[in-house]
């Protein structure tokens, strides 16, 4: 396994869980759902604290010395954050999304003699067997990083650097929180993927088109973007400072609070182009 798709044993509270990719194990930490001092290993045999161990530590949290590092910070957490909305992409490349279920604080049944009581059973059952059904999957849920690239792949949370994705089919896809550094994506399909706060710096993005995309907190710094086609993207909270871009099209993309180009934050109400706070 190479070190791109490095896998992480978890041993918290006396347990051990895994392996997870190394961008989950990230983004849990930023999450607050993986302590720092939580050990992580490879083999199951060394054991090191997760704060010691750099490619598994938030990217924002290691750029804090950064311009506008608490902007970034916050907009980090609040799109990696799912627990009010989970989404999925299926095999057949749809996107389903799932409200967890909300913890039941109180709760008041009138009953009357036998009948009331067994109508407690029943409801109490039934209450029982929908959490069942219905609870979200663990957040660490198992992602194959090294599956080959196509249509409807997930690949959120994982180490993608210096991969060659130019030319291929990858609609409907999901890349969030995925490390995609000096990545190429020439001329990729990329319309309707999820990008959100992924590290897409220094990346190659010519020609691609990334129509009706999520690229929310996504880090696009330095990156290429000749041609790129954003048509009705989200790009809120992205990062675009020195990124090198012309024939870009913008036409209807969201803009809210994204770092321009030449640094500016664009208003909360840029659609388009970059307004003046």
């Amino acid at each position: 396994m190479n070190k791109e798709t490095q896998l992480w044993y978890l041993k918290a509270n006396g347990r051990v869980k895994g392996p997870f990719a190394a961008g989950l194990i990230s983004k849990n930490i930023l999450l607050g759902r993986i302590n720092p001092n939580d050990l992580l290993s490879k083999d199951k045999e060394v054991w090191r604290k997760a704060s010691t161990i750099r490619e598994v530590m938030p990217d924002v949290i290691k750029h804090r010395n950064e311009p506008n590092y608490k902007e970034r910070l916050k907009a980090a957490r609040r799109w990696a954050d799912e627990r009010d909305e989970v989404r999925e992409v299926d095999s057949d490349g749809k996107e389903k999304v799932y409200t967890p279920r909300k913890k039941i604080t109180h709760l008041q049944i009138k009953t009357t003699g036998y009948l009331g009581m067994i109508g407690i059973g029943v409801f109490l059952s039934g209450l029982i067997l929908a959490i069942f059904m219905f609870t979200p999957e663990d957040p660490l849920a198992q992602i194959d990083c090294s599956a080959p690239a196509k249509d409807g792949i997930i690949f959120d949370g994982c180490h993608l650097q210096r991969k060659d994705f130019s030319q291929l089919s990858l609609r409907n896809s999901s890349f969030k929180n995925t490390l995609l550094q000096n990545t190429q994506f020439i001329k990729t399909a990329l319309q309707t993927s999820i990008l959100d706060y992924a590290n897409l710096s220094h990346s190659d993005l010519s020609g691609a088109n990334l129509t009706n995309a999520s690229l929310r907190a996504s880090d696009l710094r330095g990156a290429i973007l000749n041609g790129t086609i954003f048509t009705k993207a989200d790009l809120s909270y992205a990062d675009l400072t020195g990124a090198k871009a012309s024939s870009i099209k913008l036409t209807g993309t969201k803009l809210a609070n994204t770092l321009w180009f030449d640094g500016r934050v664009c208003s909360k109400a840029s659609i388009g182009r970059c307004l003046k706070p």
